[in-house]
């Protein structure tokens, strides 16, 4: 994994905390997948706004919401393993959230094509044909 690259997904989690995306992350045509036991707006989102849209949706019900990378690992072919911890806080319900999940992001050219969201290490682990 690149320097460039790498800094540009932490900046990205950084605008991931803000409520928001770094667009210069991600590739126009960029997907993002995520688990239906994470939240409730689980799917398949294709394209910048779509995914804004989405972020949007989850950060406006949260009154704090904090990604916070714990660990990266480059697991080859333009495919990188974040183990990331969730912090946040409800909106209404003042609910605490407190939860580790992992990221498969998936890099052609310097940009964000993919990420794929999985709420167990063990399934992204799996899918990039490692072991816990």
């Amino acid at each position: 994994m690149s320097q460039e690259n790498l800094s540009r997904l932490r900046a990205g989690y950084a605008a991931l905390s803000r409520g928001t995306i770094d667009v210069e992350l991600l590739a126009a045509d960029f997907e993002l997948s995520q688990a239906s036991s994470i939240i409730d707006s689980a799917g398949t989102f294709r394209g910048r706004d779509a995914v804004r849209e989405a972020i949007e949706e989850v950060s406006s019900s949260f009154e704090e919401l904090e990604f916070t990378p714990e660990e990266i690992v480059d697991v080859g072919d333009g495919q990188i393993l974040v183990l990331v911890h969730a912090r946040g806080r409800g909106r209404g319900s003042g609910m605490a959230v407190d939860d580790r999940i992992t990221h498969l992001w998936t890099f052609r050219q310097g940009k964000a094509v993919r990420l794929v969201i999985y709420d167990e290490q063990s399934e992204a682990l799996h899918a990039v044909g490692l072991k816990e």
